[in-house]
């Protein structure tokens, strides 16, 4: 190789190096409050030592890409057309028929003792995991750690979680550095977060283990217990069908709340198209979704309109307000949930935070590669091509969504996320049904 060559190798090793250096950084417990806080509680609590835990942290990095993907969720970047798209593809539906009839008297077994339907349970399978092909990239304590130490929004959250998981993977003799997941720290076919794993998993497969990871047997029965110990009603339905158009009274109640907020009684009174099926004390709330979901700004300038990628501390930095102040006005709760379309209103200037060096900065940014754009004055012409023509089984939608499609919610927090899964779990039923009736026929 020429000298030439070498140097350009060598050079090419050192921003490599770089590169790595600034992505990632080794943790050393001492110099980690927050960290030697948890070690301490599991030292008290018998479940390690210190020279235990310093070993265990030594081999953990906090890694910035981590906390680049905990700021932008696909449940916030990507409008429902987009979203819906990521899971209701076809060689998804025939896996999950695949999955459903190798695990089939298992799958019944579950719904017998649980009450969660099969086919909602093989749905949460695959939108998690695909099927266990897909089970995450990241390892575990990397990503736990750096969601403790460098995201201050959720680090008590995180960091609770940091520690379920050293005890979950002490109590079951597992590789804590090895284990690996998805960015937020969920592990295996159901993507469970450690205290899940702890609190909601079972060994349905009977086999003496309760195995996450390898074991689709006792995924199936942990998500019905989870879903069960969440909520879940029996015999109870998610949502409606879809209504192209609703009375505008009811129009004007949807929300993306995660609770149920009125009764069946109240909405037939508006003009809600609500099957005599449903009995009127049966409360509901009302869901709009839409493909492109384009919002424009607000003309009122004391009113914010969320828009994907948006956090409430985001929004208010954006406007030079506190965040204190935004929560505290709007009655948000600690962890600043937020849906697109919502209408904050923002604080009084009095309540200011130092004010952004450019007035540029103070301009919302559409997220790139979404069609939830802010559109300032003319939308643009791929937006009106997507008016014009929209996905017919995705453009603007009403639902009247029950209180099992918020126990959905419960492990992901998205009213998108819980379409997802429902959409799927008919999807796969349906084609399920067809290969059962094609079977019998031979």
């Amino acid at each position: 190789m020429s000298l030439k060559k070498n140097t350009l190798l060598a050079l090419s090793l050192g921003i490599l190096s770089l590169g790595q250096h600034a992505v990632a950084h080794a943790i050393e417990l001492s110099s980690e409050p927050k960290l030697q806080a948890i070690a301490d509680e599991l030292i008290a609590e018998q479940h390690y030592t210190q020279a235990e835990l310093e070993a265990i942290f030594a081999k953990a990095t906090v890694q910035q890409t981590v906390l680049n993907a905990m700021k932008n969720p696909a449940e916030y970047k990507l409008t429902w057309g987009k979203y819906r798209k990521l899971f209701l593809k076809q060689d998804r539906i025939q896996q999950g028929v695949e999955f459903w009839n190798e695990y089939e008297a298992e799958l019944s077994r579950a719904e017998q003792e649980y009450g969660v339907p099969a086919h909602v349970i093989v749905s949460i399978v695959g939108v998690e995991s695909k099927f266990g092909r897909y089970k995450g990239k990241h390892k575990v304590l990397d990503s736990l750690v750096s969601l403790t130490v460098g995201y201050p929004r959720r680090s008590k959250f995180f960091g609770s979680e940091l520690k379920e998981f050293l005890i979950l993977t002490k109590e079951n003799d597992l590789p804590v550095d090895e284990i690996l997941g998805s960015y937020a720290g969920a592990v295996g076919y159901p993507q469970f977060i450690s205290s899940s794993y702890r609190n909601y998993a079972v060994d349905f497969s009977g086999d003496g283990k309760t195995d996450l990871i390898n074991q689709p047997i006792d995924a199936i029965g942990s998500i019905a217990n989870y879903f069960i110990k969440n909520g879940w009603k029996p015999g109870e339905a998610v949502t409606s069908i879809a209504h192209e158009m609703v009375d505008t009274r009811v129009a004007d109640l949807a929300s993306r709340k995660r609770k149920t907020l009125y009764t069946a009684a109240s909405l037939r009174e508006k003009g809600a198209p609500i099957p005599t099926t449903i009995d009127d004390g049966e409360r509901l709330n009302v869901l709009m979704l839409n493909a492109s979901e384009v919002v424009p700004e607000s003309r009122d300038k004391s009113v914010y309109i969320v828009r994907a990628g948006d956090t409430a501390c985001a929004i208010a930095e954006r406007n030079s307000v506190s965040c204190k102040a935004l929560f505290k006005l709007n009655k948000l709760n600690a962890k600043g949930d937020i849906f697109r379309g919502q209408k904050l209103r923002l604080p009084s200037t009095k309540t200011a935070v130092a004010k952004p060096s450019s007035t540029k900065s103070q301009k919302p940014k559409a997220v790139e590669g979404s069609k939830w754009a802010v559109s300032n004055s003319a939308v643009s012409a791929k937006d009106k091509a997507l008016e014009a023509n929209p996905d017919s089984s995705v453009k603007e939608r009403f639902f009247f969504t029950h209180h099992n499609f918020y126990a959905i919610t419960q492990y992901n927090h998205s009213v998108l996320y819980a379409m997802a899964v429902y959409d799927l779990s008919e999807a796969i039923a349906e084609a399920k049904a067809e290969f059962d009736k094609n079977v019998v026929g031979e």
